[in-house]
């Protein structure tokens, strides 16, 4: 079996113990980097014979840069001494698959004067860039990295034999794991997932080590559940608030709809936490990875949505609205949502929330300036109406029948409306005292 990591992978995403098959992996496709054979020229070294020669594929737009000469070699050339060329970048360096000898050492010497006091030790097994560059006195460390990169990249391309042996996700794994990540689109990688796996993903386990990365205590079974499918449509970034794992963490049995962020905060530690639990389920699935580095790319929408009051809600419905495209996208056997998808998408989705947006926040001005009207109509005695107490106060906390716990919770007739644990009891100025205690408890 062939393990392609460019176009085809010998099959990683399979969690379970069990074992695997030897095949080749690929790193990525095999790619021409010669040029078209028009473009190429034999080129000889001064002390190479026949069988050391080497083509070398230079354009005529790349030979000047990569090859140009100084002052000195082109002198050379037009006292009719020959331009030599060095053998193509490759094993070692040489593209010999051996060290250079003394001869060649002598001609690059002659080629290039500035290697005259360059020890033997440093030519032996140099490539030609890295010669030229110490040859005439330029050379620089990023040029080097740049040179072994580009060698590096060339040998994954390659294939790797795969040896059959063992895995255990819980205990010693297969040495495959340690391989090198995929270079190609994580979108592909994707779509062979998806040949390879059922629609309904990875069955589903607990029992992931998260401790160490802080966040075991905010991941519930209902969203290990989830995220072991890629295609779930019940899975929501709601699931992950505090008051959602609250709820879970309390009744593990009891199915309850989830519950809303407060903050932009809670959301972010929400989005980083998911897309941690996702990857050490599923490393190849980069789906979610893709959606939070855009919100982090756009500051989570701020330009579009700082000062809203609603901002942590409509983020909220993008997450969601995204994570259910892609988990019809995996069903459908289809890429998910790319970065560029997603700055495409944002416009739309913000145009559709513009309703949201309009009301969220005049209907709290309205009701600040309301309760200001009532409030001085009540203090200057001109016989306006009793000031009243805030929509926003919980009635069941101050006539302590309310169950919910903690400063605030969601409204029980519209969950996007919160109710807040504060004393609703009108003072003697008309105003309402609104501290955190019950009325029941005012002194």
């Amino acid at each position: 079996m062939e393990k392609l990591c460019f176009s085809q992978l010998h099959p990683r995403w399979n969690r379970q113990h069990g074992s695997v098959q030897p095949g080749d992996e690929f790193c990525t496709n095999k790619l021409n980097l010669s040029g078209p054979a028009s473009k190429r020229r034999k080129t000889q070294i001064p002390g190479l014979d026949a069988s050391s020669e080497s083509e070398t594929a230079v354009s005529s737009d790349s030979s000047s840069s990569e090859e140009g000469e100084d002052a000195e070699s082109a002198a050379g050339r037009s006292q009719g001494r020959p331009k030599y060329k060095i053998p193509k970048v490759g094993r070692l360096g040489t593209g010999l698959g051996r060290p250079w000898n003394q001869e060649e050492m002598a001609g690059f010497r002659k080629l290039w004067p500035g290697l005259t006091h360059v020890p033997d030790s440093a030519i032996f097994t140099a490539s030609r860039t890295e010669l030229a560059n110490m040859g005439r006195g330029r050379a620089k460390e990023s040029k080097v990295i740049s040179t072994r990169q580009i060698k590096n990249y060339e040998r994954a391309c390659a294939p790797v034999r795969v040896e059959a042996g063992f895995d255990e996700c819980a205990g010693t794994v297969h040495s495959s794991r340690f391989l090198r990540g995929f270079i190609g689109d994580p979108q592909e990688l994707w779509l062979q997932a998806r040949t390879h796996m059922e629609i309904e993903g990875l069955s589903p386990i607990t029992n992931y080590e998260m401790g160490c990365q802080g966040i075991g205590d905010l991941l519930t079974t209902p969203v290990w559940e989830e995220i072991h499918n890629p295609g779930s449509r019940l899975l929501c970034l709601q699931m992950l608030s505090p008051k959602s794992v609250e709820t879970a963490l309390r009744n593990p049995d009891k199915s309850e709809s989830p519950k809303l962020f407060d903050t932009l905060g809670e959301l972010k530690t929400a989005v980083i936490t998911l897309d941690t639990a996702i990857l050490r389920v599923m490393p190849w699935n980069h789906a979610f990875r893709t959606l939070a580095l855009f919100l982090v790319s756009t500051n989570y929408g701020d330009s579009d949505l700082g000062g809203k009051t609603s901002k942590v809600q409509v983020l909220t419905g993008f997450v969601n609205e995204v994570m259910l495209q892609n988990a019809k996208a995996w069903v459908e056997k289809r890429k998910y949502f790319s970065h560029q998808d997603l700055v495409n998408k944002w416009p739309a989705f913000m145009n559709r929330s513009s309703s949201v947006l309009k009301t969220a926040e005049p209907s709290r001005g309205s009701q600040k300036k309301q309760k200001h009207t009532k409030t001085g109509s009540a203090s200057g005695g001109g016989g306006g109406s009793r000031p009243t107490v805030p929509k926003w106060v919980c009635k069941k906390f101050n006539q302590g029948d309310c169950k919910e716990i903690g400063d605030k919770h969601d409204a029980y007739w519209d969950p996007n409306f919160s109710l807040k644990h504060v004393c609703s009891k009108i003072l003697a100025d008309g105003k309402c005292c609104l501290k955190a205690h019950a009325i029941k408890d005012h002194k």
